[in-house]
């Protein structure tokens, strides 16, 4: 994640928006799964 970050904030201009639908598509569901789980953990 940190590296496509990296390239879609610095390399723009070369960045298909394939390649940003795929990471939208296939990386950030799992990532959202961790994120409501650490929340969930952090309620009383």
């Amino acid at each position: 994640m940190a590296a496509a970050g990296n390239v879609y904030r610095h390399d723009y201009e070369d960045v298909a928006a394939h390649f940003v639908w795929e990471t939208v598509q296939r990386a950030l569901p799992p990532l959202r799964v961790v994120i409501e789980e650490e929340i969930a953990g952090l309620e009383i």
